[in-house]
């Protein structure tokens, strides 16, 4: 069983037995995964997204193994709230009294576990909730109004929304007295990962979500585009599917959007490479290589990110 597995294993055997049938097949429950036997490993494909603190840790050189397992616990927990409450608020997943039930008991074990870690870091992590949700709210609000958006604003509100994927790592940072050198690093190097990772998946995803009709970043950034460059058409909101990718091809968000993610990526680099958190710094080397592949491509022919993605499962079973 993968470490995150197992760890959250032994998060559910401590619920009350009213909780475990959905604490056990969450990832099914929040519509992360098409069976109900489904991990949280198979869910997200990125380790660090679950396992933050586990690909930072070599930063520490006193960190001790229970500090890394309740670090990288206590930052799984959050991710898995933060995915919940996020899909509850557009509407993907319908909210019930055991699935709020069962958030709040993820919040609060996170909680108890990053103060155990780290005096003050569950108000830490409360606070991040806070302002997660608040990035959530923004966002939603701005998508489904069709609202134009400059990358500055596409970056802070994806940056509050990330908010949850901090504590646990910057309180392994104090566990092990880093200084706050030390702590202000691990945060520029996970900003860069997750806006990184924000921006690739909004290119990759735009359609899909502009399909489900709560908005997309694409769509939202195309139309201040065209405005900067006083286009007589930038108070028009076309809502069908042709004349929106049109419009975003043409402007050439999705090239920006992971242009963006690859200076992120580059950001977190370096300062992987400063802490010398070396499964961090090969991790973001990989995605880096990725995009300097895909960013040419997707400069010559728009949308090829996206129909890249779609073909993948095919050219996954023909070609192996």
């Amino acid at each position: 069983m993968n470490s995150i597995d197992a760890l959250y294993a032994g998060f559910v055997s401590t619920l009350p037995p009213e909780l475990l049938p959905l604490a056990r097949v969450l990832p099914h429950a929040l519509g992360l995964a098409p069976v109900e036997q489904a991990t949280w490993s198979e869910v997200f494909s990125q380790a660090v997204t679950l396992e933050a603190p586990r690909l930072i840790a070599p930063a520490f050189p006193a960190v001790q193994p229970e500090q890394l397992r309740s670090a990288v616990l206590g930052h799984a927990l959050s991710v898995i709230e933060a995915f919940g409450t996020d899909r509850i608020a557009d509407g993907q997943v319908r909210a019930s009294l055991e699935l709020t039930t069962l958030l709040v008991a993820l919040r609060r074990a996170r909680d108890t576990i990053l103060e155990g870690l780290a005096p003050g870091f569950g108000e830490v992590a409360r606070a991040a909730d806070r302002e997660t949700n608040e990035g959530i709210l923004e966002e939603n609000a701005l998508l489904k109004r069709l609202g134009a958006a400059t990358f500055e604003e596409y970056a802070r509100i994806s940056l509050a929304k990330q908010a949850v994927g901090f504590p646990a790592s910057v309180a392994l940072a104090r566990a092990t007295g880093a200084g706050e050198r030390v702590e202000a690093m691990v945060r520029r190097a996970l900003a860069g990962v997750w806006l990184g990772l924000q921006f690739e998946d909004d290119a990759i995803d735009w359609e899909d979500d502009w399909r489900r009709g709560g908005g997309a970043w694409a769509v939202s950034l195309a139309r201040r585009r065209l405005e900067a460059v006083r286009d007589q058409r930038a108070d028009e909101r076309p809502t069908e599917p042709d004349l929106v990718r049109r419009r975003v091809h043409r402007m050439g968000i999705l090239y920006s959007m992971l242009r963006a993610a690859r200076h992120q990526y580059r950001t977190a680099w370096r300062y992987a490479r400063l802490l010398q958190a070396g499964p961090l710094v090969r991790w973001t080397e990989q995605r880096l290589a990725r995009l300097d592949t895909v960013i040419p491509l997707e400069r010559r022919h728009a949308g090829y990110v996206v129909r890249a993605m779609k073909l993948a499962p095919w050219a996954k079973e023909v070609l192996t």
